[in-house]
């Protein structure tokens, strides 16, 4: 399944590449330092060229500066989403999964 993006104006879109999947399923982001307003995704295996990787997709997403957060909900990185664009973080070591 291919994700559908609805970016343009101040919309952006987010991909997150991770070594496994979180216990959860799912990957939490935040406008930074701004963890009262965060939001998920589902983290699923994409087949990238010859290899098969775990990554989160936010399709749409309102320009600004996001933290990533891990299962306790604490910062494990941090990018930058500009409208009509695609951000790409990868995220190493893996995030918490407990």
């Amino acid at each position: 399944m291919t994700p559908v993006l609805d970016i343009g104006g101040d919309i952006g879109a987010l991909v997150v590449r991770l070594d496994d999947i979180p216990q959860s399923g799912e990957l939490e982001a935040c406008p930074r330092a701004r963890p009262d307003l965060r939001f998920h995704t589902g983290v699923h295996w994409r087949e990238l060229g010859a290899e098969s990787v775990a990554v989160a997709v936010y399709p749409e997403v309102v320009e600004g500066d996001y933290e990533i957060l891990d299962a306790e909900l604490r910062a494990v990185g941090r990018v930058r989403v500009e409208g009509g664009r695609v951000a790409q973080l990868r995220l190493t070591p893996r995030v918490s999964a407990e």
